[in-house]
């Protein structure tokens, strides 16, 4: 079965001139990767990570995020690692937030946090970040994982949405979600629950939120329960571009990317 990020070979990038405690990716977690990697990304990142400890709260926290390398002092770079920062900042205050302790103490250690990264896409003036959360919260029955997504247009300095990839009034929902319910079945054969993946992966905009440009197609995330069962983790689709080309804008941010330009 193919699981979130268990085919990726790890990259470390500028190692040599960060502390080596900062580029570790430490979990143990199903679809666990490495702290920083790039796919022939002309915008280089060095890995950075917020590491707290709540003894009160009984809180661990392990945000791991990239930031981009400057070289120019762009204004455009600092904006982007503003937005990075602020990113990351906001699910860690989530979490800070929703996670406290119950009324009676479990045997566990507490509630924890990690986060680990995947820049899929960074050229052509756009930015594709992928985060696997793995979250417990003490008193659960088990952890939860989920990606989140960072889609950055550097030129417009704002985030994308899936929308503005896509002409107008194209019902670009429809090659999505055809591709993706085909390669989700051929995924969990021999026993897919068709009612559960035509549910989660149906052509609606809420089961689209969690996607990332790629150099190979556009990837949507489908996270633990929206198509199958937690035990059967998460789920991506690759949908290639050619299965796109006739929504696609022209003019719109991913243009170029399908072009292979």
């Amino acid at each position: 079965m193919k699981k979130l990020f268990s085919s990726l070979i790890p990259t470390i990038l500028v190692l040599s001139i960060f502390n080596a405690g900062q580029a570790s990716s430490g979990l143990n977690a199903p679809s666990a990767l490495p702290a920083a990697q790039q796919r022939g990304a002309t915008i280089r990142f060095a890995p950075r990570q917020i590491r707290e400890t709540n003894r009160r709260k009984r809180q661990t926290i392990k945000a791991r995020y990239p930031q981009a390398i400057d070289t120019a002092s762009d204004p455009r770079i600092t904006k982007l690692n503003q937005e990075l920062r602020s990113f990351i900042d906001k699910e860690v205050g989530k979490f800070r937030t929703d996670a406290q302790p119950p009324e009676q103490r479990t045997f566990s250690t507490g509630s924890t946090f990690d986060s680990k990264y995947n820049v899929e896409y960074a050229a052509n003036g756009l930015v594709s970040i992928a985060f696997l959360i793995e979250a417990y919260y003490e008193g659960a029955v088990h952890g939860s994982y989920n990606t989140i997504v960072f889609n950055y247009d550097l030129t417009s300095g704002k985030m994308l949405r899936l929308s503005d990839l896509f002409k107008p009034n194209s019902n670009y929902l429809k090659p999505i979600s055809d591709y993706a319910i085909a390669s989700l079945k051929k995924e969990l054969t021999p026993d897919p629950d068709f009612d559960w993946i035509k549910s989660g992966a149906g052509p609606e905009e809420k089961n689209y939120q969690s996607w990332n440009i790629t150099r190979g197609g556009l990837q949507v995330h489908f996270d633990p329960y929206q198509v199958a069962s937690y035990a059967e983790g998460p789920h991506e689709a690759v949908i290639p571009y050619s299965v796109l080309k006739n929504v696609i804008n022209p003019d719109g941010p991913l243009a170029k990317v399908a072009g292979g330009r």
